[in-house]
């Protein structure tokens, strides 16, 4: 028996794995309308940015991860089935478990998110099936997955038992839909709408646990990320490498929130003038941000940054720091409407 669900992530251009895939799950129960925009609000993904005061290598992906797996199980209930390889548990059987409750959910045409879903040796052949991916089928015969993930191109097979030994702790993790979760969407929401703010004012974290090396608060998150770009620029230090991606992840993630902005206008009507303000300026600050992303890879590709590619790069910087800070005070407006 084989069953495939006809579903896709989405690009991965457009966020985070884990995003991708649960835009090609939620259709699947029968929740169309969790677009990528509106993922990527909820798990705070659209409004995180940081930054290193040399403007040097920042992992971008190493989100907020507490808020992502907090929102998930206000999306719907999931069941996760994993175990890396220091946890003391009978592995095969975890996985016989596993397949079991993604072969029923597939048959009930419900797919099933899955990470790193590559064996040892399909990594070693040059798969770049990292981080997050779907379970979208099963052949009981050849006992495989058919896996679709937002890195690769073409769905491909890999074994029930193969996954799980592919990354460095060896971590695997299939997780089922197991039901909806009951409650107003709107608390959803209303939850990622504060979390944006605070993530801008830099005030998600306490200073003790985002103090990073010798008690140096090194990676600014928010605005402050914006200024410690701009003052970094007027180093010889600074990065000319990484500068490009830095800026074509910050012009992602703030489309993103302008569309999750413009959706929550139709989510919460009687704060629609607010929220429609606050997707206006992220669409203002990407005229900063594309042109910007555009001149910092030019100067990658010279490896060195001229002295008006320097001051070009601060004012496009500076006009994206100003329309972050006036979406985010008419994000504010719209959260004192709806506290109201």
């Amino acid at each position: 028996m084989s069953v495939i669900v006809d579903v896709h992530p989405s690009d991965p251009a457009y966020g985070t794995t884990l995003a991708s895939s649960l835009f090609g799950l939620m259709p699947t129960v029968d929740r169309p309308q969790w677009s990528v925009a509106r993922l990527q609000g909820v798990l705070g993904h659209a409004f995180q940015f940081e930054m290193k005061e040399d403007g040097g290598e920042v992992y971008h992906d190493n989100l907020d991860w507490g808020i992502a797996h907090r929102n998930i199980k206000k999306l719907a209930k999931f069941r996760a089935y994993q175990a890396n390889k220091d946890k003391d548990i009978d592995l095969p059987a975890l996985k016989a478990e596993a397949r079991d409750a993604a072969l029923s959910s597939l048959q009930k045409g419900i797919t099933a998110v899955v990470w790193q879903p590559m064996s040892v040796e399909q990594k070693a052949d040059g798969s770049h099936a990292y981080c997050w991916g779907l379970i979208v089928g099963y052949d009981e015969e050849e006992e495989t997955y058919t896996i679709r993930h937002p890195f690769v191109k073409d769905q491909y097979t890999v074994r029930y038992d193969a996954i799980g030994h592919a990354d460095p702790v060896e971590w695997f993790n299939v997780t089922v839909f197991d039901g909806h979760v009951d409650g107003d969407e709107k608390v959803i929401h209303l939850q990622a709408i504060e979390d944006a703010i605070r993530f801008a004012n830099g005030t998600r974290y306490s200073d003790a646990n985002f103090l990073r090396e010798n008690g140096k608060k090194v990676r600014p998150y928010g605005f402050a990320a914006y200024e410690t770009w701009s003052k970094a620029l007027d180093s010889d230090d600074v990065s000319v490498k990484f500068s490009s991606w830095h800026a074509d992840m910050l012009k992602t993630r703030r489309q993103l929130a302008g569309n999750y902005m413009s959706e929550l206008a139709d989510v919460f009507p009687e704060a629609s003038a607010a929220l429609e303000a606050a997707a206006a300026e992220y669409n203002r600050e990407l005229e900063s941000l594309v042109p910007l992303h555009t001149l910092l890879v030019s100067a990658r590709e010279s490896e060195t940054f001229t002295a008006e590619q320097r001051a070009d790069a601060q004012g496009l910087i500076g006009g994206a720091l100003n329309a972050d800070r006036t979406a985010i005070a008419h994000v504010e407006a719209a959260l004192a409407i709806l506290k109201h």
